[in-house]
């Protein structure tokens, strides 16, 4: 189900470029659309893919263009089936993990776990800080 709120990103008669964001998983694939530095949410797509990840990432691509025809994208894409969509389309492709920790750092960042659960997987992240004093030394046997 498509969400749009507004399709203007001119701002004193100049152009400004959209994020997408595409997350091409094992099961599904979600889009959303934003208007950056607001954060403002302009559009969002969640759609099962169906052993379709290919031809459901078109459909998406061509809903957006037909949703902001006049607009330009900056585009990212993740998740596990998103590193070949991204090399064909030329798009910028993050590990999920990194993303999602990127995220939870930058919009929570008092987070110390974070979990994750996908299609077919779940993910754990924890966020420390730690302080390692010159005169101690760890290795990989714990001495």
């Amino acid at each position: 189900m498509m969400q749009k709120k507004t399709q203007s990103t001119k701002m004193d008669g100049q152009k400004h470029a959209l994020r997408l964001g595409i997350d091409v998983g094992s099961t599904t694939v979600k889009t959303i659309v934003m208007k950056i530095p607001e954060q403002e949410v302009l559009f969002t797509r969640y759609e099962r893919h169906h052993a379709e990840q290919g031809k459901t990432v078109q459909r998406l691509l061509r809903e957006v263009a037909e949703a902001f025809p006049e607009e330009i994208f900056r585009v990212a894409i993740c998740g596990s089936g998103g590193k070949p969509v991204a090399e064909r389309i030329g798009a910028y492709y993050i590990q999920e993990v990194v993303a999602n920790a990127a995220a939870v750092r930058a919009l929570y960042p008092q987070t110390r776990t974070a979990i994750e659960l996908g299609g077919q997987d779940a993910k754990i992240i924890f966020f420390i800080s730690m302080h390692i004093d010159g005169s101690l030394s760890f290795c990989s046997n714990g001495r």
